[in-house]
C-alpha cells in the first residue's frame, strides 16, 4: 500500500476531516458530501477565505440548519508539505451562497467561510488613543481580548518612530490599515508594509523584508516553476519534479505607463505644510535614485539585475525625473505641539516611496495555472522559467528562455481548487516582479524631429466660397 505522505501524482492532496459544527450543537462529518473546495489567500487581505460546494441528499441543511455561524474544521495538505490548517484555528461559515435543487432527493449548497478573526473583526470596535511604535500597537490589537484576541502565530517586523493615534470607533482591521500606510521598518528604514494571513499566521511586515536584507542577502525562492510540455506517457518522471509545472500562463499587467505616471510610481513631489509654524517644505521623488537603488528587489540576487522602468530620455530627461507628474500635499506638525515622541508623521520618509511600490506591485504580473501545493503561500518567492518563442535555431543556451518573462517573482495571490470526485488539486497564482535578471540596455531614441506644423490663428488658410464650402 502506497504511503499517503509520499507524493504519487502531481495534484494529490490529503483532506483531513471536514467537520461542520452547527449553532444548534449538531456536529456532522461532511467529507463525503464535498463536491468542491476553494481556498483564497491574498497579500493585501488580512484573512483567508473560501467556499465549499456540498451535495446534500440526507437532509443535512434541514437538520443543521445553516444559519451563517457554523464552525468548519478541516485541514488540507499536499503529501510531504506544510498544511493549511483549520483544525486548531477554525474557519467560520458566514454565508449560504446558494442552495439549488438537483433531484427530488438532492440539493447543492455553497457555503462561504473565512478566518475566525475576520468574523470577529466586523463585530468589534477600537475606540482608544495609542502611543508607541506602530508594530507594538498592531500586536496589541491582534492579541488583546478587547479586540481580536487571536492565538495564531503573529509575525511582526519592528517599526521606527513613536507615534500617537486616536482610533475613532473603527474595526481592528481598519485601525491596522490606517497605521500600515505610515509604518517604516526599524532596521531597513523601509516603508510600504503589508498585512496579510497565510498558513503561517498573521504577517505585518515590509515588502523589503520579503525580498531580502540591505540589498545584499536575498530570500531564497521556494520553488522553480517551468512552462514545458509534459513527458511522454511511457517515461516515468518523479512527481515532485512535475509538481511545479506551469500548465498555463498569462500576463495580467504589463507596464501601463499612463497609469503609472498619474499614480506617482515614476516620480512625484510632496509638499508638507507645518500648520504651527506656517511653512512649506518640498520633497521630490525619483523612482531610480530614491527608490530602486536604495531598496531590495525580486531579482537582486543577480549581479546584472536592473529596473523594469525604461530610462530612455523623453524630451530632455528620463520619465523618472518629471517630479511634477504627481503632486502630494500632506500636513505635518511642530515640536511645540508634542510632549513626547516624534513631532510629525514623517510623511517624507514613507508617502512617496510607499505609493510608488503599491503601484509597482501591479506593474508586471503573471497569472499561473499549476498543480496544487499547500507548501506554497502568498509572500513566497518563486523562480519562473518560460521558454523563448524565438525560432528553434536561435533559442539555445541563455536564449532558450524568455528573459523578459522569466525571473524571480513574489506570490501575491493564490486560489486553491480541490475536486474530491476527480482527486485533483489545482492552483492559480498571481505573481509579480519589480526587476529584470539582466538590466535593459539604455539608449537615447535616435529619431527624426517632428516637422513643425503651420499655425493659423485667423483661419486665413480656409477661405470660404460663396456657397459656404472650402475652396
Amino acid at each position: 500500500m502506497a504511503d499517503k505522505e509520499i507524493l504519487q501524482h502531481p495534484g494529490d492532496f490529503i483532506l483531513d476531516g471536514m467537520v461542520i459544527v452547527g449553532s444548534s450543537g449538531i456536529t456532522v462529518e461532511i467529507s463525503k458530501l464535498v463536491e468542491e473546495l476553494n481556498i483564497f489567500q491574498n497579500i493585501d487581505t488580512p484573512y483567508m477565505s473560501g467556499s465549499i460546494l456540498i451535495k446534500d441528499a440526507t437532509g443535512l441543511a434541514e437538520a443543521m440548519p445553516f444559519m451563517g455561524q457554523e464552525r468548519l474544521i478541516f485541514s488540507l495538505r499536499t503529501p510531504g508539505r506544510q498544511k493549511i490548517d483549520f483544525n486548531e484555528y477554525h474557519a467560520i461559515v458566514y454565508n449560504v451562497g446558494a442552495r439549488v435543487h438537483q433531484t427530488d432527493r438532492s440539493q447543492n449548497i455553497i457555503l462561504n467561510f473565512t478566518s475566525l478573526e475576520n468574523y470577529k473583526n466586523f463585530r468589534t470596535r477600537v475606540s482608544k488613543s495609542f502611543n508607541g511604535n506602530i508594530s507594538d500597537i498592531v500586536k496589541e490589537i491582534l492579541t488583546s481580548k478587547n479586540y481580536l484576541g487571536s492565538k495564531k502565530p503573529i509575525n511582526i517586523e519592528p517599526t521606527k518612530n513613536i507615534r500617537s493615534y486616536v482610533m475613532p470607533n473603527t474595526t481592528p482591521f481598519e485601525a491596522i490599515d490606517i497605521m500600515q500606510e505610515e509604518a517604516i521598518s526599524k532596521d531597513e528604514q523601509a516603508p510600504h508594509y503589508l498585512f496579510y494571513e497565510n498558513q503561517n499566521g498573521f504577517h505585518f511586515r515590509s515588502l523589503d523584508s520579503l525580498l531580502g536584507q540591505k540589498k545584499n542577502l536575498s530570500v531564497i525562492e521556494k520553488a522553480t516553476y517551468r512552462f514545458e510540455p509534459p513527458p511522454p506517457g511511457n517515461i516515468s518522471v518523479d512527481p515532485n519534479y512535475i509538481l511545479p509545472t506551469i500548465l498555463h500562463w498569462q500576463v495580467i499587467n504589463n507596464t501601463n505607463t499612463f497609469l503609472n505616471v498619474r499614480s506617482g510610481m515614476y516620480a512625484s513631489t510632496l509638499y508638507t505644510h507645518d500648520i504651527f509654524n506656517k511653512n512649506i517644505q518640498k520633497f521630490e521623488f525619483d523612482y531610480i535614485k530614491d527608490g530602486f537603488k536604495k531598496r531590495n528587489s525580486t531579482n537582486q540576487n543577480r549581479k546584472n539585475s536592473g529596473p523594469q522602468v525604461p530610462q530612455t530620455k523623453i524630451g530632455d530627461k528620463p520619465i523618472t525625473e518629471y517630479s511634477e507628474s504627481r503632486i502630494f500635499v500632506h500636513p505635518t506638525g511642530s515640536e511645540n505641539l508634542y510632549t513626547e515622541g516624534k513631532s510629525d508623521n514623517s510623511a517624507k520618509e514613507w508617502l512617496q516611496e510607499s505609493r510608488s511600490r503599491e503601484v509597482e506591485r501591479e506593474f508586471f504580473t503573471l497569472r499561473i495555472d499549476t498543480y496544487g501545493n499547500t507548501g506554497i503561500q502568498v509572500g513566497d518567492l518563486i523562480n519562473v522559467i518560460i521558454p523563448s518563442n524565438k525560432p528553434m535555431s536561435s533559442a539555445e543556451g541563455k536564449d532558450a528562455y524568455d528573459r523578459t518573462l522569466s525571473g524571480r517573482y513574489m506570490i501575491t495571490e493564490i486560489h486553491h481548487l480541490i475536486v474530491p470526485s476527480s482527486q485533483t488539486h489545482s492552483m492559480v497564482m498571481t505573481v509579480m516582479k519589480d526587476s529584470f535578471e539582466n538590466a535593459a540596455v539604455v539608449k537615447d531614441l535616435q529619431i527624426k524631429d517632428e516637422k513643425q506644423g503651420s499655425i493659423d490663428t485667423s483661419l486665413k488658410n480656409r477661405k470660404l466660397s460663396a456657397k459656404g464650402t472650402p475652396e
